[in-house]
């Protein structure tokens, strides 16, 4: 029975010991705030968009975003994030970003991967940009957004 306990408890410290080791420079969560403005020829619409990201650790994280996409209607998305830094300098950072899900209202899958610049670390939140494409059922869109991370 103590050896079973002994275990159980060295299992547990392992365990609870990993998410120290998976945090970031930015801590362990990460929140993007950002308004995007969706084109495919004729037709445009706002989107504004926040994803929470779980730091996996310097260069990758994973997370959930979800918003509202205003064109003729009012449409949720609800999309799993990903997101990995191929630079990171104090004054800058650029990322590739792709998130992909449902959105309610249209009834569609949406797939989006996107290229990302952010400010450095220097403050608190910080100013991004990020430009790449929405691919919403059998419609290609053009996705452009500006934000801040925190």
């Amino acid at each position: 029975m103590l050896k079973k306990l002994l275990l159980f408890v060295i299992i547990i410290t392992a365990l609870g010991g990993l998410p120290t080791m998976a945090q970031s420079d930015d801590g362990w969560f990460t929140g993007r705030l950002f308004a995007y403005h969706l084109s495919n020829g004729g037709e445009s619409a706002l989107q504004v968009h926040y994803a929470h990201l779980y730091n996996i650790d310097n260069r990758f994280s994973i997370g959930v975003g979800y918003g509202c996409i205003f064109d003729s209607g009012i449409n949720i998305p609800l999309e799993a994030e990903t997101r990995v830094y191929l630079l990171r300098n104090s004054r800058l950072r650029m990322s590739l970003l792709v998130s992909g899900g449902y959105v309610f209202g249209y009834g569609v899958a949406t797939i989006s991967p996107r290229i990302g610049i952010e400010a450095g670390k220097h403050t608190r939140f910080r100013f991004a940009a990020d430009a790449g494409c929405a691919v919403l059922g059998d419609v290609c869109m053009l996705r452009l957004g500006a934000g801040v991370v925190f």
